[in-house]
Parts: C-alpha cells; structure tokens; sequence
C-alpha cells in the first residue's frame, strides 16, 4: 500500500485583500481554478507544457528528455562531508544563467527542478539546479549545523555551496555564464530571499545576483508548516478501504494523463480534504528523509526505536509520528542548545526565520521580484497584505493557482520569465 502511496504522490505534488499598494494584480483568464489546494496539484500534473504532457510522459518511458541532457557533478563543500551532486543545463554560447533553489525537502534530481530548468532554458538561460537545503542530500553534504531549519543559517550555507559550485562552473566551463539570476520557488524562494538579504551586507564579497525572483514564499514559516501538519493529519480518519478509494482515484487521473487523455482545463476528482492529505504526504515523506539521515549520522538520544540494519520498521514508526513543529522543537532546538549552547524557543526560531525578519531588504532592495497568489493556503490575508504594502510594485499577485499550482500555465509561465529582464 505504501508504494502504491508513493507513486501516487510522485506525480501528483511533484506540487482577497484590499491592501494592494503598489502590487500588480494579474489576472490569470480560463484558469480552471478549483480552490487553493487542487489548484496547488494541477501543476504537480501538467507542469510544463500546457495540457501537452510531452515531458513527463517522454520521462516516465524513459526517452531520451531534457531530463536526461543535463550535466551533473560533485563537489567539496565541507572537509569531512560527502560530496554536493548538482545539475547544470549549459547553453551553448555564453548565456546568462539561473540558479534554481526548489522547495522543501526537494532533491537536485527531481522532476519539477527539470521542468523549471526546460523553461528557463527553452527562453535562453543557461540553468543551475542544486537540493533543497533540508533535503538530506544537502544536509549531510552541506550543512554546516546537523539539523537545517534555521533560515538564517540555512541560507549562508546554500550561499557558501553556490560560490563553489559557481566557481566549479567557471573552472569547467570557462567564459560560459553571464548574469547570474537566483529563483525560488516555496521554500526556496524563503532562501532566495533571505540571501538577497545576506548579499546586501557583503559588500565584495559576494556572487553579485542581478535579479532574485521568489515564487510563493511563504511569510511565517511556522504558520506554514502547521498547515503542512495539519494536512498530512487528514489522513489518520480515513480507514483502509476508504484510503484505497481515494488512491484508486489519484492512480485513474495520472493513467489519463500518461495516456494523453486527460485536458489540463478539466476538473480534477478530488476533494479538497483528498487534495490537503496529497499535498502533506508530500512533504511529510520528505520529513522523514531528513530525520532519518540525521540519526544515522548522529543520536541525538531523541528516537527510541531499537534497530539493525536489516530491521529499521520500528525506526521508520517511530519517526513517522514526527511532525514539522515536533522536528523543530524536538531536533533543530535541542541541537541548538546542546552543540552552541543558544538558546532557542520556537517563538524565537519563527521570527527569525521568517520573512518580517528581512523587512528592510525587501522595502529597499530593486533587484527582488516576487509572485504569488491570491489563494495560497500557506499565506493569511494579514500576510497578503504586508507583502503588498512591503514590497509594492516588486510583487506580482496572480487571481489564482493557489501555491504553485499556475506553473502549467502558459500566461503565469511567461510572466515569471519576464520578470528576469525587469
């Protein structure tokens, strides 16, 4: 059953104000909008290309892609770490080039990543693709702190990998990059930003983005992480049977796609309790990655389990109970106190974390674009408002897509290449 899980949620996540000030609105005509949460899976569907379906069908059969095109390479980020893997789609001729920072949890090899990277590339961008920082590929290679989590760290790690990673590149491929561009999407887009900021204390010494473009980032980070909670929770008052209905109808939308039978303006079946429990599987699965990969490297003396290595069942049961707020307050504070002795409570990581923490750099700074949406679950109307008012004519507001769910759209898809040559 857990497979069959898993294959569903692969292709399906892979996922009003009147304080606009200077924000732009932009209308998205004939969305077939369903309400935030299945407008947040279409994408997951049918992104790239408009109800075509060509790159995932031609990657699911194995052909040979745009995935499969790009080059990948490993590099030392830190002594006594293993090596960071990312992926590269070179232009040409010398192009100006897209650093891509995906959302949460999200591996360099995923298909989303190749789906933005086909964009930006099929529009002249040479593109640049590394993990999440807390995947745990980027943890256990990267990370300079056991538990990722704490976006002002977080973000002068992914810093510190991209000025090697960009500085490999030149070595490589010498006189190939132009401008370099930061995008991020979700949780990414959290750390583009927070970047932008960290670029603006460093004077010299830094990689010099021309443009950061922050596709919904979320405001609060704890806020939006008891909303992926909360979701995933949805699940625990379905039984077996009703849980097997409910994947069986998931499984048929993705057989019409893959057989080119399903339109990408047609409605989705899927109830919005169905749709929030897809969309929290997601990025629970992604949770337990992540606390698996750091009790293997270090005990902290948090999990109970006994296990082997040929019986870890209980360890997995034992972690799945774990939720977002549970890592942070569990692992990523209890770190923080016992290895730097800082003292933390969740309160104080959140505000840290979050995107009021940056307030300035996002009034002051020209070189951010940012889009979202007027139906986000993840952002309140309060927070709608304060991005509107903070950011002014920097932010672009789409009438719906919920979060990310316009990514299949030719006019939204347009619109964030645009945004690079503002």
């Amino acid at each position: 059953m857990k497979k069959i899980y898993k294959i569903a949620i692969l292709f399906i996540c892979t996922l009003t104000t009147s304080a606009l000030i200077n924000a732009s609105n932009f209308q998205l005509e004939g969305y077939p909008t369903q309400g935030p949460d299945i407008d947040t899976l279409r994408s997951g569907l049918f992104f790239p290309e408009n109800g075509k379906f060509s790159f995932m069908y031609k990657w699911f059969h194995l052909k040979d892609t745009f995935y499969k095109s790009g080059l990948v390479y490993d590099i030392d980020i830190l002594e006594n770490h293993p090596p960071l893997k990312y992926k590269i789609w070179l232009q040409p001729q010398p192009a100006d080039i897209v650093v891509l920072l995906p959302g949460l949890g999200t591996n360099y090899a995923s298909l989303k990543i190749a789906a933005f990277a086909e964009l930006f590339y099929n529009n002249g961008y040479s593109v640049l693709a590394i993990s999440d920082s807390s995947n745990w590929e980027f943890s256990e290679a990267a990370s300079s702190v056991l538990t990722p989590e704490f976006i002002p760290v977080d973000s002068k790690d992914i810093y510190f990998a991209l000025t090697k990673i960009l500085n490999h590149v030149e070595t490589t491929h010498p006189s190939r990059m132009k401008e370099k561009m930061l995008v991020g999407w979700s949780h990414g887009a959290l750390n583009a930003l927070f970047i932008a900021d960290l670029e603006s204390k460093l004077g010299d010494q830094q990689i010099g983005f021309s443009k950061y473009l922050a596709l919904n980032p979320p405001v609060n980070l704890r806020r939006g992480v008891e909303i992926l909670d909360s979701y995933y929770k949805i699940g625990g008052k379905w039984d077996r049977k009703q849980a097997d209905v409910i994947v069986n109808k998931a499984l048929a939308v993705i057989r019409k796609i893959l057989s080119n039978k399903f339109d990408s303006n047609e409605k989705i079946p899927l109830t919005d309790d169905e749709a929030r429990y897809f969309i929290g599987y997601d990025f629970h699965s992604s949770l337990i990655e992540l606390i698996y990969s750091i009790h293997m490297r270090e005990n902290l003396g948090i999990l109970k389990a006994q296990y082997s290595w040929f019986s870890r069942e209980a360890l997995y049961k034992e972690i799945e109970q774990l939720n977002y707020l549970a890592y942070a307050d569990k692992f990523l504070l209890f770190y923080y106190k016992n290895t730097y002795n800082i003292k933390m409570s969740i309160e104080e990581w959140n505000k840290a974390s979050s995107l009021p923490a940056i307030e300035n750099t996002l009034l002051n700074n020209d070189k951010i674009r940012v889009i979202d949406t007027q139906n986000d679950f993840l952002v309140s109307d309060e927070e709608r408002a304060w991005l509107a008012k903070t950011l002014g004519d920097k932010l672009t507001r789409l009438s719906a897509g919920g979060h990310l769910g316009y990514l299949h759209f030719k006019p939204a898809t347009s619109l964030i290449v645009s945004k690079l040559s503002e």
